[in-house]
């Protein structure tokens, strides 16, 4: 049987570890951060680890400003704002600007935080 860690455990493995994944310490650093207060048993973050930015709450409102997504996505002020549209509400890239973030995530170009936000900004994109 696999365990399904939460994503900021995945990430707090992915941070302290560049091997591949290793259980026992996925464990262990879900075990210290519910023990801290950084997430919840249920593998939120907690409002305390928000506050004191050990986590960052990439929650997207609806009809942001540009300069407002900018801040939540500091990675994007490196593109042209022509290569953004908001749909929906919510600010949406061009498909060859997702086609390059997706190969460029891949290929370790970005920065630990730089791939933790495009990530963020992809999961809530199909």
């Amino acid at each position: 049987m696999e365990i399904i860690y939460p994503p900021l455990v995945e990430q707090g493995v992915a941070f302290f570890s560049h091997a591949p994944e290793q259980v026992e310490l996925k464990a262990k650093v879900y075990e210290q951060f519910v023990k801290q207060g950084i997430l919840t048993e249920t593998g939120n973050p907690t409002q305390m680890a928000i506050d004191q930015g050990w986590v960052i709450d990439f929650y997207e409102a609806e009809h942001l400003s540009f300069a407002e997504f900018l801040s939540l996505y500091p990675i994007f002020k490196q593109y042209d704002e022509k290569r953004f549209m908001q749909i929906d509400g919510f600010w949406e890239v061009s498909i060859d600007l997702k086609k390059e973030l997706i190969r460029e995530a891949g290929s370790g170009l970005f920065s630990y935080d730089e791939q933790i936000q495009i990530e963020a900004y992809l999961s809530e994109r199909t």
